[in-house]
């Protein structure tokens, strides 16, 4: 695993139902974790609860202590079985008949994340001081349409590309009994807050949701990641460093004392000694030498000031000038094709432009987005490098902070800008 995982996980009864029938269950796996949440409804005699639960358990028992070389199609798996177990658990009892459950499940392993749904339980992603909702809700004339357990076959969501983690994520894992008593504002909020733990930010969700009302059960997960950083090795006692260090300053003096008894025991009396002024022979080709290197050193010093002036008139003049700059307005439009791993939220963060705005842009192209897909992006302007420019000066230029054009162009750090490549100016943040 490349980052820390802190996580919180709560289910709750609500204020008002008497029986919780969420679900909810979290477990390591190989170099991950797995999340899941499950919001169980009833059948002609209630027995939602029993769903949500074997739903779980399946998830559980599909992953736990086992290795998958393509999760991705492990997941499609494995809630396949799981739908398979909750319908025959139905079919084999009649008071179960009907029974069906809701699904989020997150499946984070080394630096990807992989997630799948059914029903109206959802999954958000909170980074970089923005919120989306990842899952789509399965409604149909108000009504639930899709349920794990609730018909022998069942068409869920399942992500195509896993989401490529930097480790500045939060992803939150809820049931409906949290999204139907909080607007999407209110969670945001909630994730925002940079002072709050994960287990803190759940606990709090929560408490929200009763504090509106609590209407239905509500379960929550909430996962932050981190970068991991190297253990400190285990340091020696400063008492006993200080013990160490003070008894090798002692054996230093007391050596050192008997060494200056025994010198000076034996040496003669010194008389001290008559300075003239009056230079000797031998010191004249001295001074005339020292004469000699005070003039070079003066000569070396006029001719590096020299050099020093014209490479600074170079540079002014090569240096172009802000009222020099004309931003080009004839380009606003950038056209973007879509690798594997990369989903619509970070690609509108990468260009500061909001979800909706790519959305209303790229209509079908942005709500099912494919590998290979070309969509649409307003930039502010489409930038020739000239000779001397630089990336602080074409941001300067525009008005946009560097580190927003190195992210729209996935700069390396230290990257060298070539005289006629084009750089893509993103709008600025909102």
């Amino acid at each position: 695993m490349k980052f820390n995982i802190n996580f919180g996980s709560i289910s709750n009864l609500g204020k008002v139902k008497e029986h919780n029938t969420d679900a909810v269950v979290e477990f390591p796996i190989a170099d991950g974790h797995v999340f899941a949440i499950c919001d169980g409804h009833d059948g002609v005699e209630f027995g939602g609860a029993l769903a949500a639960k074997i739903t779980t358990e399946e998830i559980k028992r599909y992953f736990f202590d086992r290795s998958y070389s393509n999760l991705s199609n492990a997941l499609t798996n494995a809630v396949s079985y799981a739908n398979y177990c909750v319908f025959n658990q139905a079919n084999t009892n009649e008071k179960y008949n009907g029974i069906g459950s809701t699904l989020a499940i997150l499946i984070v392993q080394n630096d990807e994340a992989y997630y799948a749904s059914a029903g109206n339980s959802r999954i958000y992603i909170h980074k970089d001081g923005q919120i989306a909702q990842i899952t789509r809700d399965h409604i149909e004339n108000g009504e639930v349409s899709v349920l794990v357990g609730k018909e022998k076959n069942i068409k869920f969501s399942v992500c195509k590309n896993p989401i490529q983690l930097d480790g500045n994520e939060t992803f939150l894992l809820c049931s409906d009994g949290l999204t139907s008593q909080l607007s999407d504002n209110e969670i945001f909020e909630v994730l925002n807050n940079s002072d709050m733990s994960s287990e803190m930010k759940t606990a709090r969700l929560i408490e929200l949701a009763n504090n509106a009302g609590g209407a239905d059960n509500v379960s929550v997960q909430v996962i932050d990641f981190s970068t991991m950083t190297k253990k400190k090795e285990p340091q020696v006692s400063i008492w006993r460093t200080v013990a160490i260090v003070s008894s090798l300053l002692l054996f230093i003096i007391v050596f050192y004392e008997i060494y200056k008894h025994k010198v000076n025991e034996g040496a003669p009396e010194r008389q001290p000694i008559e300075q003239t002024a009056a230079p000797t022979p031998a010191s004249e080709p001295a001074k005339q030498e020292q004469t000699a290197a005070n003039q070079t050193v003066e000569q070396t010093q006029a001719a590096n000031q020299t050099s020093a002036q014209a490479e600074n008139k170079i540079a002014k003049t090569a240096e172009p000038t802000a009222k020099q700059a004309k931003p080009m307005d004839d380009n606003k439009i950038h056209i973007h094709v879509v690798e594997k791993g990369q989903n619509l939220f970070r690609i509108g963060l990468r260009y500061n432009v909001p979800l909706a705005k790519l959305e209303e842009m790229n209509g079908e192209a942005a709500t099912q987005l494919i590998v290979g897909a070309r969509l649409k992006i307003p930039v502010k302007a489409i930038h020739k490098i000239a000779n001397g420019e630089t990336i602080e000066s074409i941001a300067a230029r525009y008005g946009n902070p560097a580190s927003d054009i190195i992210k729209a162009n996935q700069l390396s750090d230290g990257e060298q800008l070539e005289v006629g490549d084009e750089l893509i100016i993103p709008l600025s943040k909102k």
